[in-house]
């Protein structure tokens, strides 16, 4: 979240405002609740509960099948993955590193996939100009430097000095006169090995690996937060640009990954300099640009358009007011919408789906970043919560993450498990969306959905008010039960949700009194009834592409009796669900870019509801062609230092660039006499980006002569256990730690002659043969591949005595 300048006082103006103008109360009389099955049926995407990762409990996570689970906020902006650790900027005294002897590359992102599996991952790439440079503690302006500061680190002392905050006694703020000393250069290459090396270890986003990728986290803010590296705001040109080649580099490393993007602070990252966006708002413009990428380059590389937002939760009033602004057209929101120029009421959702409709149709909508939490864990952050997920199902959001995460004993915990968990054996509110509307949303809020596991209907009210309110909800287009199962959260038990007795369905109604500031979730199961048959048929708008090329599929599902036929249609490939889509007038379609290499025979599955029964269509073959064989080199980085004793390490990444790259083999040239590259696999295989280890160091007399006789030696560079400990990435007030565990000893076999540089790789010279003196020598790294071309990439190595 970033609020900057005057928009404190504007919002506790507009605090006061909506405090006043949304006090609710019934228009006239008790308000009226109707839920249609019917009407208004779309999908809601699971992606929409997530939460951010920073403590989250993994037991509680489990329980309510977290939707998604993020690596973001301030923390990562600059994490270097290579050194696994970052710098907290001005959230924390522009702390860097995190005390680790020997950090294990990537451990901690690494440790969230693994922890909260199979949760979606979202991982945040810094497309900032500088990363944090090392694993040991450092900060941007030590007193020792920069002088006596408004506050330094309580905690903290680097090198035996205090950190400072960046302002001086007089508040006047300081500049980073050597931004290299605790950072180096961020790169395209730098953050595309990551990516490989997350393909490497978890499988490409198609196959059940990291799936979404965001381009940094609110890039208008930088000139804040990290005003060390970035003292002056980027225009939102620069930022698109630098969007752009680490998209690019994404798509590069996984082509089926998702990437988000801008992910900027509430209003004003959304709005940026308009004069310099060709008269646009900054999202609008990143829209146009990313769209323009596309027509000139002939790739997608934004699949959803994401921002972050913060509510109002100046009083419990305010609180849940301030979910009209989601979507309410009658609601403005206060004057703090006004001063950003937002015309008129802000309806958040249909706002930014406008601009996508505008700018970049086909664009999924994300809000990677929410709080409506007053921290004051009291039932009101419970049932305001509730509503927003509620919203976001309704709305059609595709994606979303909830600022901070809860402790499973707070209320606003509830709010996920009335959704996920209501019953505490697995039951979820329904996947799909159908029409529920009250005459008085802001008092008596109300959604509705059909589950497709059992076509029960589930209903949660909301009471927005203090008072009890009685009233009832008419179903219509839906053959009920004689009862429906009644679930209850307020303040009378903010420990559980409670299973009240159940209520008797009449006339197709159900009367109920809802306590005030409460929550009550209706499961009704639908009359049994015969089903009308139906038939499912399913076309492609291709039957031959190449790997990566998007195909349509389009399913059309009748009922001989006539009737038109609602619920979901599931695409799959034999057992596995390539997608879903809700029927619309018995239509539904599904496109995908993801199919593999070979017959991809698929099927479109009707899951049936209440009136018309299940079917399957026949299978629809589409044969998809690899690209020719090749592959490109990288390195993690230019150059290495390396001496006698102490042996140099950098990455080599394989990035297949079609089909089926293999590089059956490594070697080095160019090295000091008595010298060699120890490659930690001896070749790399597959259709995705692939890394492995160099060490580069001397060898001893005896390796030397084992090596000149054709002895294939074994050569094991001891390396201890690796204790990784806690991250201090930390985000405005509050102070979090990424959790690490031990790691295993790592043992890197050398290779025989043909891949360790030895004679025939140009290293030769004397056995234990050194240089003196610090020497530079230029070093090719060359793979050489079966049925591929060989490649070849080169890095500088200095030699220190």
């Amino acid at each position: 979240m970033r609020i900057y300048g005057v928009l404190p006082a504007i919002l506790l103006a507009a605090c006061c405002l909506a405090g006043g103008a949304t006090r609710v109360s019934a228009q006239s009389g008790v308000p009226t609740l109707s839920v249609d099955a019917s009407a208004s049926r779309n999908l809601i995407n699971p992606d929409i509960y997530g939460i951010a990762n920073y403590g989250l409990d993994a037991a509680f996570a489990q329980e309510i099948k977290v939707g998604n689970i993020r690596w973001g906020g301030d923390g990562t902006t600059r994490y270097n993955w290579m050194v696994d650790s970052s710098n907290s900027g001005f959230d924390w005294y522009f702390i860097g590193g995190n005390g680790e002897v020997t950090p294990v590359p990537g451990a901690s992102a690494d440790l969230m996939v693994k922890t909260y599996a199979p949760a979606d991952a979202l991982i945040t790439i810094p497309i900032i100009p500088y990363v944090n440079k090392s694993s040991a503690y450092s900060c941007s302006f030590p007193v020792s430097v920069y002088g006596a500061q408004q506050s330094v680190d309580p905690y903290l002392k680097v090198n035996g000095g205090d950190c400072g905050n960046s302002l001086t006694t007089g508040g006047t703020q300081l500049a980073d006169t050597n931004i290299l000393a605790n950072h180096i250069s961020n790169t395209t290459a730098l953050q595309q090995q990551w990516v490989a090396h997350l393909v490497s270890t978890f499988g490409t986003a198609a196959k059940g690996g990291v799936k979404f990728y965001q381009l940094d986290n609110e890039p208008g803010g930088w000139s804040n937060t990290h005003r060390d590296v970035m003292p002056t705001e980027p225009p939102y040109a620069t930022i698109v640009e630098d969007g752009q080649e680490y998209a690019a580099a994404v798509k590069t490393a996984d082509p089926s990954a998702l990437v988000l993007g801008p992910s900027d602070f509430t209003l004003g990252g959304w709005i940026g300099t308009p004069a310099q966006q060709n008269n646009l708002y900054a999202g609008q413009y990143y829209l146009q640009q990313m769209a323009l990428y596309q027509q000139q380059h002939g790739e997608r590389l934004l699949d959803y358009f994401d921002e972050h937002y913060y509510f109002n939760v100046s009083s419990a009033a305010a609180q849940l007011a301030s979910t009209r602004t989601l979507w309410d057209p009658t609601y403005n929101g206060g004057t703090w919408v006004e001063q950003y120029d937002f015309d008129g009421p802000m309806q958040l959702i249909p706002r930014f789906k406008s601009w996508i409709a505008t700018y970049y149709p086909g664009t999924k909508l994300s809000i990677s970043e929410y709080s409506i939490d007053s921290g004051q864990k009291s039932v009101v952050d419970a049932i305001a919560e509730m509503d927003v997920l509620g919203i976001f199902g309704r709305e059609q959001l595709d994606f979303a993450d909830m600022w901070s995460p809860p402790a499973p004993t707070d209320p606003i915990a509830y709010a996920f498990r009335m959704f996920r968990n209501y019953d505490g054996n697995g039951g979820q509110f329904g996947d799909t969306s159908v029409s529920a509307v009250s005459s008085d949303q802001g008092t008596l809020s109300i959604y509705a959905a059909q589950r497709s596991a059992d076509n029960a209907v589930t209903v949660l009210v909301i009471n927005k008010t203090t008072a009890a309110i009685a009233s009832a909800i008419s179903f219509a287009n839906l053959k009920l039960a004689s009862a429906a199962q009644v679930y209850t959260y307020s303040a009378a038990n903010l420990a559980a949700i409670v299973h009240a007795s159940a209520v008797p369905v009449t006339n197709s109604s159900v009367s109920y009194s809802f306590p005030g500031y409460s929550a009550v979730m209706f499961v009704i199961q639908p009359a049994a009834a015969p089903a009308a048959a139906t038939t499912t048929t399913l076309s492609a708008s291709a039957t031959k592409a190449a790997v990566g090329q998007t195909v349509t599929f389009s399913a059309q599902v009748s009922a001989p009796s006539g009737g038109v036929p609602a619920g979901t249609v599931s695409f799959m490939e034999g057992s596995a669900v390539l997608g879903t889509a809700a029927l619309s007038n018995g239509a539904a379609t599904f496109e995908t870019a993801q199919l593999a290499a070979g017959t991809n025979a698929v099927t479109a599955s009707y899951a049936g509801n209440a009136a018309d029964a299940a079917s399957t269509s026949s299978a629809v073959a589409v044969q998809v062609t690899q690209a020719a064989t090749d592959y490109t080199l990288s390195l993690s980085a230019n150059a290495v230092s390396a001496s006698a004793s102490k042996p140099g390490t950098l990455m080599l990444t394989m990035t297949p660039t079609g089909g089926l790259a293999t590089a059956e083999s490594f070697a080095c040239t160019g090295l000091p006499s008595g010298w060699s590259c120890n490659f930690a696999s001896a070749s790399l295989s597959g259709s995705t980006p692939q890394s492995t280890t160099i060490t580069v160091g001397a060898m001893s007399a005896a390796q030397v002569s084992g090596l000149r006789s054709g002895m294939q030696m074994a050569l094991v560079w001891p390396f201890p256990l690796l204790l990784i400990g806690a991250a201090p990435m930390r985000r405005g007030r509050e102070r979090v730690g990424v959790v690490s565990g031990l790691l295993g000893a790592i043992a890197l076999t050398a290779l025989a002659l043909a891949g360790c540089g030895g004679s025939g790789s140009g290293s030769g010279g004397n056995a234990g043969s050194q240089p003196s003196g610090a020497q530079t020598y230029t070093v090719t790294v060359t793979a050489t591949g079966t049925n591929a071309a060989t490649h070849s990439t080169q890095f500088t190595l200095t030699v220190t005595s």
